[in-house]
Formats: C-alpha cells, structure tokens, sequence
C-alpha cells in the first residue's frame, strides 16, 4: 500500500491538485522516480511564470475539450503544449446515462474512457516513451477523472499495483472539493461538469476506482493488457519503464 506518511503532492504557483507519482512502489520492489511524472489541475489557472520556469516541465498533456481548452486558454509561457483529449467533446450523446451511483456513475466514465480515449492514450505513451520527453505533466479541468484515468494506465504499465493505484486516485478527493468551492466564485463556464456535480462525485471516491480496475481486469486482463490492445510496440513500454522506474 501507499506510504501515507509521505506527501507528493507538489506546489506550483498555487494550483490545486498537483502531485509527483514519483515515489510509488511497483509490485517487483522498483520505485517510480521522483521528479518525473506529474499530474494537476487545469494550468490555465497557473500566473506565476518563476514557479513555472522553476517546475521545468518538458511535456505538457492537456487533457480537456476543446471548449474548455478554448475558454480557459493556457498562459503563454507554457511552450509547447499537446491537446490531448480524453474524451470527445459530445461523448454523452454516443454514449448515454451512466449509473446514478457515484462509484459505478465513475467507473462507468473511465470505461467510456477505455473506448473513446484510446487512440490518444497510445499517442501519449507512445510520446512518453521516447527520449527526453520528462518531466511530463498532464492534466484536466480538476485533476480528478481524466487525468486519473491516464495516471491509472501509466502506473499500470510501470508495475504499481491496483490497491496503490486506487489510494493514489483518492487524494484528488480534498483537493478537487476545495477547487471547485473557490472556483464557484470565480469561473462561469456554462454547464461545466465539474460545478454540478455532488461532493460524493469530487471526493475521487477510491471504489470508483476499485470497481473500474476490477472490470478492466475482467473484461481485458487489465490496464497494461489493454494497453497492449492498442498495438503499443512492447520496446515504447520497455522505454517507458527504464526512464521512470529505478
């Protein structure tokens, strides 16, 4: 299991929700490296260029819509950023209702996710895997469901286990609750899912995550077995695993 007692998450510029994965332990007794792998909450709210330039990221994944992307633009000084949306702006309309539970309403997302976000989950392992792409951040609107899901995958494929995986998704929980009861006050985005939705949904509820992974489990093996489905070349994972695992 995690060690509680040590903290990852990172402060930058006052942004909520960022946290290095850096320091998780993977089944085989390797430790993921600290200072490589991040992931946050939107950086559109980031105004402090020193603490940027002191961050030093190489890589920038921007998770979101294309609205979201395109009303919350990021700061200038971010060089270089890659859209990469998890989900498809109208996702709803191919996809339906979900569950009206809050952990099977989750899991039922990050399974759409499983489908629609494929293409743009083996681009950015794909881009991790190549040299001199760290240290990489990505990230969403609230650093919770998108950006869990591809921090779930990533930590799958570096060998962190399941229960690990879950602990580190329920951090978000505090973090995202506090983010969006000071952004109430301050964005107006028209229908923004995050301003909707009930504590029981921002809490990152860790079964969300147990009942996703256990699914993924049933129906494919797993996240690293999915991943495999993707036609992901096995030497990109092997790359990916000898720059972050230590």
């Amino acid at each position: 299991m995690i060690d509680k007692t040590i903290d990852r998450s990172v402060k930058l510029g006052g942004v909520y929700n960022v946290r290095d994965l850096g320091g998780m332990v993977t089944r085989d007794g390797r430790v993921v490296r600290p200072g490589m792998l991040f992931r946050a909450s939107s950086l559109h709210r980031l105004t402090d260029e020193q603490a940027w330039n002191e961050f030093g990221a190489t890589t920038v994944f921007d998770l979101r819509y294309r609205s979201e992307l395109d009303a919350f633009p990021l700061p200038t000084f971010i060089d270089s950023p890659i859209h990469a949306p998890i989900l498809p702006q109208q996702w709803k309309e191919v996809k339906g209702e979900t569950s009206p539970d809050p952990e099977e309403h989750l899991a039922d997302i990050y399974k759409i996710m499983l489908e629609l976000g494929a293409t743009t989950m083996r681009d950015i392992v794909e881009h991790l895997a190549q040299g001199e792409a760290f240290p990489a951040i990505f990230f969403c609107m609230a650093g919770k469901d998108r950006t869990g899901f591809v921090a779930a995958v990533l930590l799958s494929l570096l060998g962190v286990s399941d229960d690990d995986i879950a602990d580190d998704f329920a951090l978000s929980g505090d973090e995202v609750v506090a983010l969006v009861r000071w952004l109430r006050t301050r964005e107006d985005f028209e229908n923004h899912p995050m301003m909707n939705q009930t504590d029981d949904l921002l809490r990152s509820p860790r079964g969300a995550m147990e009942l996703f992974l256990s699914r993924t489990f049933v129906e494919h093996g797993g996240l690293h077995e999915w991943v495999l489905t993707l036609d992901v070349p096995a030497e990109s994972i092997e790359s990916l695993r000898a720059q972050l695992l230590e």
